[in-house]
């Protein structure tokens, strides 16, 4: 099956399902534990920069990419991999309830922004705060409320979010969690994607 090429986004949000590394879990049942398999299906950085994301992007185009401490490194060589360049951190997500960490107590996790070319012109509120606090809910699972908050700053730009679990008014959808993706104009995936995707 096709990555979806059909049209330019102005705004891609991301939320790639990165691999751990399970020797080095702490907590049994940490999402760097072996039981990670048991709760979504992960990809290689291989696969993940693999992507042909440049096919959907437009000319002037904004990258909201999540990634968790140990993954830094590996995101800016997605973030170019897919044609943008880093600009800043856009959102830091405080969790409330920290998980083991080798060094100190994890907490956080950080959302990206990258850009290609200018930042889309339309723009809405710019007053929107970086720290954002929220409970975590569901294993992976990002809060709601940054999706909103990316609607606040750019109501009127074509948005797509990659690796979706649900739909979202006003954006368009792409991932295997995804229910009735095809009806959205978006082709339902099945891992390994890296296999079914046309470059």
């Amino acid at each position: 099956m096709k990555f979806p090429e059909h049209k330019k986004y102005q705004i891609i949000y991301a939320d790639p399902p990165w691999e751990y590394d399970s020797s080095r879990c702490i907590a049994e049942n940490s999402c760097l534990s072996k039981n990670e398999k048991k709760l979504y299906q992960s990809m290689t950085l291989k696969e993940i920069c693999k992507l042909p994301v440049k096919n959907i992007t437009a000319k002037n185009c904004l990258l909201f990419l999540w990634v968790t401490g140990p993954k830094l490194k590996e995101s800016f060589k997605v973030i170019s991999a897919w044609g943008f360049r880093y600009a800043t951190v856009a959102f830091v997500w405080e969790k409330i309830k920290p998980t083991p960490g080798y060094y100190t107590l994890s907490s956080t996790e950080f959302c990206l922004i990258s850009r290609r070319g200018k930042i889309p012109i339309n723009r809405g509120k710019r007053n929107v705060r970086q720290f954002y606090s929220e409970k975590k809910s569901v294993h992976s699972k990002k809060p709601d409320g940054i999706r909103l908050l990316i609607n606040d700053m750019f109501p009127k730009a074509s948005k797509i979010e990659l690796f979706s679990r649900d739909h979202h008014s006003g954006w368009d959808v792409w991932g295997n969690e995804t229910p009735n993706n095809y009806q959205k104009q978006l082709i339902q995936i099945k891992h390994p994607i890296i296999q079914q995707i046309s470059l």
